[in-house]
């Protein structure tokens, strides 16, 4: 006779079931949850969902998330393509995530092993009042943050520590008398979720609103009481703070991103605010060694077929040395743009399953994304 969803579990060896299901896909995973709660409950073992991210850390993820009208999208695609190494158009499928509904929502942030966070207008409010969320788009989940103690301003950083495997949240208050406070919060599976005041020692202003994770590590850009910029270092395991001297140029007005493990920073020129048809060069700072402040700085030329490209955004740089950008207000055909700074070519990947849903829309493309399949 044939053997039930259950009994199949219990016919073959523990770690070779959780093998094989580390093998599927995604959407594959949620299905089988809800085949029976014996499987929905080895699915959600530590053994597991940390397999399943290991292996998902080798097959990146370009990420989408686009704001239509009340609503922010998430979309994916493998972001290892066999892309063509001339200049003609490629195309690539994306695959749906979820759909957040909401009123507002501002300062998205770029992934962070997994996990994407924003923050968005608060339900029922009479006043203009946001409060932070942390999305997993991989199990389709969001949960709302506590509030931090009373403030006048706030902003949210999430950092990951690759060694505990644990998610934190380092919020930088502004008080009513200026002074700037630090808490942090550990994001924990049972959602046990309260703010721990923290010591900064280095005396800087509020922050930019743009922060990133490299190896455990936050950045985020601010100023001295010197006036002087500087780059804010927390160690997410330790919570410990150090800083970084910055060249002007490397950070004002320039994208924060992760170059082969290091700190960078990119601008285009001739206009540093936006990467258009009129950008000729792009220069990139390096932080070499972050004890010593040390940096170098590289220009790179753009090659003439750049004159047929939009207004885009700077994603980030690929372990193949290219660097990505893509449209924040498309029209017609969504294009990803690579600029292989080695060979200094240019190519673009041309996105279909996205069309239907970014005209009058903001796009924002984030690099690196691993699906997490461990749930909150």
């Amino acid at each position: 006779s044939l053997l039930t969803a259950d009994e199949v579990l219990l016919k073959i060896p523990i770690d070779l079931i959780i093998e094989i299901f580390s093998r599927l896909p995604l959407k594959s995973i949620a299905r089988c949850r809800c085949v029976s709660k014996r499987w929905a409950s080895l699915l959600r073992r530590p053994h597991f969902t940390e397999l399943f991210f290991t292996k998902s850390l080798a097959r990146p993820q370009l990420l989408f998330a686009c704001q239509k009208e009340s609503e922010m999208i998430f979309f994916s695609l493998p972001q290892s393509q066999n892309l063509n190494e001339d200049n003609f158009p490629t195309v690539a499928t994306v695959d749906h995530h979820m759909s957040v509904p909401f009123k507002r929502v501002r300062d998205i942030s770029s992934c962070v092993n997994g996990y994407v966070s924003y923050y968005r207008m608060a339900k029922g409010m009479k006043t203009e009042e946001f409060v932070y969320v942390i999305c997993n788009p991989s199990t389709r989940q969001c949960f709302t943050l506590p509030k931090t103690r009373k403030r006048t301003e706030t902003r949210n950083f999430l950092g990951y520590d690759p060694v505990e495997k644990q998610h934190k949240v380092l919020a930088v208050t502004c008080q009513d008398d200026g002074a700037v406070e630090h808490q942090v919060l550990t994001l924990r599976e049972n959602r046990n979720l309260t703010w721990r005041m923290t010591e900064c020692g280095i005396h800087h202003s509020f922050p930019w609103s743009y922060c990133i994770c490299i190896n455990g590590v936050l950045y985020y850009i601010a100023k001295a009481s010197s006036g002087d910029y500087i780059i804010v270092c927390f160690d997410v395991r330790f919570e410990k703070y150090s800083s970084v001297k910055s060249v002007k140029s490397a950070v004002r007005p320039a994208t924060l991103f992760n170059y082969n493990g290091k700190l960078a920073s990119l601008m285009a020129q001739p206009d540093p605010f936006r990467i258009s048809e009129t950008s000729t060069i792009l220069e990139m700072w390096i932080l070499e060694d972050p004890e010593k402040h040390e940096w170098s700085k590289r220009i790179f030329n753009l090659p003439p077929i750049w004159t047929d490209a939009a207004l885009l955004r700077f994603v980030g740089v690929t372990a193949t040395n290219e660097f990505v950008l893509s449209p924040l207000f498309p029209s017609g055909p969504f294009h990803v743009y690579y600029y292989n700074f080695v060979k200094e070519s240019i190519r673009r990947v041309e996105i279909q399953g996205i069309g239907g849903f970014i005209t009058g829309s903001i796009v924002l493309t984030f690099l690196n994304h691993v699906e997490d399949v461990k749930l909150m």
